[in-house]
């Protein structure tokens, strides 16, 4: 059994969802991500288990973003740097706090913090051996600051069945899905849950078929797999991109849209008062 996903806390404000659940425009309307997706990567290398998945599954959802929304193709980042700044354990990290890191920390390319031949353990993974500390903070805060990067649950352990498989429908409009699982039980080529488990594991959904089965992208091969129908997942989150550059033009936008609709609101107050002013100036002539 995989061990790396710990079932996050989950605060209030986790659950107001900024005004609403789904009000972000839809960018894939066949919510099929299988064509866009990433270069395999191990979270286990040289038999040392990183327990990074809660990062993976992440990070991989923000590459395809970008290559949908920014034509920048197959990104690749450290799992080791926000595993480390997001406080991850040898059996895995909370997503939400792997989502905080990935917004305020930012991100840095796999070369800078790689998993390499250097390391020998979960510990030597969790560190800063063998990279510069300094110069992979300074590139990450550069990330944080030219991307603007949000989440929002879509489902939590206690969501009805079907409610879950609606909301994971259309989260699969705005973003690939960040999703818990049981890892792994196998039978008939497909990946079920035996009852009475705890996921432990966080993959990142790609589509939903007709009959309800799930088409993941994982870290551990085969990398492609397909879980049973109605599979019971605990959590699910979808992720939202964009340039900060671009948040700032579309706000000072909706500000000037905003004064325009102001300014014809008074146009059309005074054009009505000079109205009856006139009007009252031809009556008392006549």
């Amino acid at each position: 059994m995989i061990n790396s996903f710990i079932y996050p806390e989950i605060k209030v404000e986790d659950r107001l969802f900024g005004g609403g659940l789904f009000t972000e425009p839809s960018i894939n309307y066949n919510a099929d991500w299988r064509k866009i997706t990433n270069p395999d990567e191990d979270q286990r290398v040289g038999g040392v288990e990183s327990s990074a998945c809660y990062i993976e599954a992440q990070q991989a959802t923000d590459s395809s973003l970008k290559e949908m929304l920014y034509n920048i193709m197959d990104e690749n980042y450290s799992a080791r740097f926000n595993a480390l700044l997001s406080g991850g354990t040898e059996v895995g990290g909370d997503p939400i706090r792997g989502a905080l890191s990935l917004k305020n920390d930012g991100v840095v390319p796999q070369w800078m913090m790689d998993f390499g031949t250097y390391i020998k353990s979960w510990d030597d993974f969790h560190s800063w051996k063998g990279v510069d500390k300094g110069q992979c903070l300074l590139e990450g805060k550069k990330d944080a600051n030219t991307w603007v990067k949000t989440f929002k649950i879509i489902a939590e352990k206690d969501t009805p069945l079907k409610v879950k498989y609606d909301n994971l429908r259309e989260g699969l409009k705005r973003s690939p899905c960040p999703l818990s699982v049981y890892a792994w039980a196998e039978r008939n080529g497909r990946y079920y849950k035996p009852k009475g488990v705890r996921d432990t594991h966080l993959v990142k959904a790609e589509y939903v078929d007709k009959d309800n089965s799930i088409w993941i992208k994982d870290t551990y091969p085969p990398y492609v797999k397909v879980l049973e129908p109605n599979f019971d997942f605990e959590f699910a989150m979808y992720r939202t991109l964009s340039k900060r550059q671009d948040v700032i033009n579309r706000s000072f936008l909706e500000i000037l849209k905003a004064m325009v609709k102001l300014l014809q609101g008074y146009v059309s107050i005074l054009s009505k008062n000079m109205g009856e002013v006139i009007g009252n100036i031809f009556s008392k002539r006549n």
